[in-house]
């Protein structure tokens, strides 16, 4: 038979060739691994470097913001003003209609007093003699009609 030594050696050389198997497949794995390592390092460099781009892309937006939000509070300044002016017209304005209102209602009541005051212009006519007249033939008006035309020509 065999002798137990020869069992033992080929019993070894067995398990030899499969740990030399299994020692080349780990070797094959590692080198993988380190490879991969070495892209894994470069990808978190290049995301480092995105993540800080970013940084300073996001600092450059909020200046551009910041200086975008103070031009326009200062045109809301202006234009807050503006509102302010023209609020204020429009309170003159209100006033200065008021006024005129108030002018055309004491020109009404002027003209009907006047009205009320002359006689029927038929008996007038009658009754009384002509009214001067100038070199055309034109009736040259009474103080009180030019008293009232020159109160028309102002509110004009």
């Amino acid at each position: 038979m065999m002798s137990f030594g020869l069992i033992a050696d080929v019993v070894l050389i067995v398990l030899l060739g499969a740990t030399l198997f299994y020692v080349v497949k780990l070797s094959r794995r590692l080198a993988q691994l380190r490879e991969d390592r070495q892209s894994f390092e470069t990808l978190v460099k290049e995301f480092a470097n995105a993540t800080a781009e970013a940084g300073r892309g996001l600092a450059e937006l909020r200046q551009g913001a910041d200086g975008v939000a103070r031009e326009l509070a200062g045109r809301m300044e202006r234009a807050q003003g503006v509102v302010g002016e023209l609020q204020r017209s429009a309170d003159d304005l209100k006033m200065l209609i008021n006024r005129a209102d108030i002018a055309a209602n004491k020109l009404e009541q002027g003209i009907d007093q006047s009205r009320q005051q002359r006689p029927d212009p038929a008996r007038q006519a009658e009754a009384a003699p002509r009214a001067p007249s100038d070199e055309d033939g034109a009736q040259v008006p009474d103080a009180q009609t030019r008293a009232l035309l020159s109160a028309l020509g102002r509110i004009r």
